[in-house]
């Protein structure tokens, strides 16, 4: 799932990072990062790992700027997996 930036100026400075094969990189989830089309023969792999305290809540989204988020996590759960009800608590 791609999120675009608001306000983004791409005149701002940037940091490009080359990486060799087998290398790692680890970014901060409210970094804005991204990378061009893949160029090579294979696929690239990402895995996104999330902590939380087991005492945090669920927040309700509806009427924020999140609520396309969740909209959009609920349609891809139905086109996916055929699922009617997504629950996010």
């Amino acid at each position: 799932m791609y999120h675009g930036v608001r306000d983004y100026d791409p005149n701002h400075p940037r940091l490009y990072v080359e990486m060799d094969k087998g290398d790692t990189v680890f970014f901060h989830p409210l970094l804005i990062h991204g990378s061009g089309m893949n160029q090579t023969q294979g696929f690239r792999k990402a895995i996104s790992c999330h902590y939380a305290s087991s005492d945090c809540y669920y927040i309700d989204v509806r009427g924020t700027t999140q609520e396309n988020i969740e909209n959009e996590v609920k349609e891809l759960a139905q086109k996916k997996y055929g699922m009617d009800e997504v629950a996010f608590k």
